[in-house]
């Protein structure tokens, strides 16, 4: 890759162009629980939080009203910082000079001007859209006079809550390296391979090692398993729309069965990956600058209601709170200890949380990845496709055109799914094996009407394609 073409695709801050197409999606910048009091005893008398995301410096906050606030934190007077405003039932008032603001950047009082002044009518403290969706707040961050588009009806954001549940953690590197490490089909079977098996279970972390959908020879094979002995994937991706794109690795049993591993990426950041047979994961990667990212992941059940306590306590476990700041890193070498490569994993970083190889693996890289050193080979092709994909939207962006999945009304709702499934499956039939295992699960939801079955949108050739 030019150095050049890495400068744009990483940079993401005010006035830049990948920053600008950014700016044309939903962001997250915070999850409900982090105005918990029970997590977080400042909230339950100061609602207020600072956010950085995108390179901005913004303060998010609910009003005595229960509404939510999210505001440049410099402030219009003489811009000090508003994260440390006083909170009040109607709005955030600066400790500087009395300047209280509205969660719409009205501005509500000027105190130490002369009575009848009318400054305050005339100035606005910059806002940005907020909104709760699946547990966590989005914020729209385009620009002022653009309308924000819609988030798509995808599963995660179409559980009801007692089969939902988000969590978000930092990592010390550029938002795209922190993405591609998720619509990579060939790194686990290295990077997450365990050199013995056990029974998987519901554990933090043992999802990953719980047995995959079918069997050999009557033998249920954990996925530690399949991915440790067939670790040269046939890697196959299909645009399903514009954004849109289905990931399929097939790894070959024997002449009778292959492992089908399916998984979808969601334009800029998003991608769909099975955590389980009943447990699907969506995780989003939000810029905070150039050098750190927040992942956010939604969790999501087709069978059981979630054990939200629990799986939040195991989590909570390895970040430090209240910014989620993960307890291993560059500092203690990310936990490494060679003894367990040796004897228990491939990379010795530990065999509960699997989600500290991928820290690992893309802040190892450095804080902005240099891909003009970078030597790619066929197992890269999601990579690469992902890369073109992204420079395009850059340049529709440019010229004033919508960017992939920037979704009005009417398409967002129809974006529903996708379908993600890890099965073993017969070699000549996998495909359809795949879709009837989809949507079995699927029909077994209880959130959705059995006739819904699997929910992808039909293909469509790519722009200049023939049908």
């Amino acid at each position: 890759m030019l150095a050049s073409h890495n400068e744009l695709i990483t940079r993401i801050g005010p006035g830049t162009a990948c920053g600008a197409l950014l700016r044309c999606y939903w962001q997250p910048v915070a999850l409900l629980d982090e105005f918990d009091p029970v997590l977080d005893a400042r909230m339950a008398q100061r609602p207020v939080k600072r956010v950085r995301v995108l390179g901005q410096d913004l303060v998010l906050f609910r009003d005595g009203q229960g509404r939510w606030g999210l505001l440049d934190r410099d402030c219009a007077h003489r811009g000090a910082d508003l994260a440390f405003g006083r909170h009040e039932a109607d709005g955030l008032r600066c400790p500087f000079h009395g300047w209280k603001f509205a969660v719409d950047g009205r501005c509500l009082e000027t105190p130490a001007e002369p009575v009848g002044s009318t400054l305050c009518s005339r100035v606005r403290q910059r806002s940005y859209p907020v909104r709760e969706q699946s547990g966590v707040l989005f914020a729209w961050l385009g620009g002022e006079d653009t309308t924000p588009p819609q988030l798509p009806a995808i599963d995660a954001f179409a559980a009801p809550p007692s089969h939902s549940f988000a969590f978000k953690g930092l990592w010390h590197c550029n938002w795209l390296q922190a993405f591609e490490v998720g619509i990579d089909p060939a790194h686990p079977s290295f990077l997450h391979r365990y050199l013995h098996d056990e029974r998987g279970g519901n554990a933090y972390g043992r999802q990953f090692r719980a047995a995959s959908v079918g069997d050999v020879d009557g033998q249920r094979w954990p996925m530690t398993r399949v991915m440790r002995e067939r670790t040269s994937p046939e890697i196959r991706h299909e645009e399903l729309a514009p954004g849109l794109t289905r990931i399929t690795a097939l790894r070959i049993i024997d002449e009778r069965r292959t492992h089908v591993r399916v998984t979808h990426a969601l334009f800029p950041h998003t991608f769909v990956i099975p955590l389980s047979e009943t447990v699907t994961i969506t995780q989003l990667h939000v810029p905070v600058d150039d050098t750190r990212t927040y992942w956010y992941s939604f969790f999501t059940s087709f069978d059981a209601p979630l054990d939200r306590e629990t799986m939040r306590a195991q989590r909570l476990a390895g970040v430090s709170l209240p910014d989620y700041l993960p307890r291993h890193g560059a500092h203690d070498d990310w936990g490494f200890d060679p003894d367990e490569q040796r004897s228990r994993t491939y990379l010795g970083m530990g065999e509960e949380d699997i989600n500290r190889h991928d820290q690992w693996a893309v802040e190892s890289m450095g804080a902005i990845q240099d891909r003009t050193r970078e030597h790619l080979g066929t197992s890269d092709k999601v990579i690469m496709a992902n890369r073109r994909v992204l420079l395009n939207a850059i340049e529709q962006v440019r010229s004033g055109a919508r960017p992939p999945l920037a979704l009005d009304a009417a398409a967002a709702a129809a974006l529903t799914g996708p379908d993600t499934i890890d099965c073993i499956a017969p070699a000549q039939t996998w495909e359809s094996f795949w879709r009837e295992a989809a949507a079995a699960k699927r029909a077994a939801a209880p959130w959705l009407a059995a006739s819904q079955g699997t929910r992808d949108p039909p293909p469509r050739a790519p722009s200049g394609a023939r049908p």
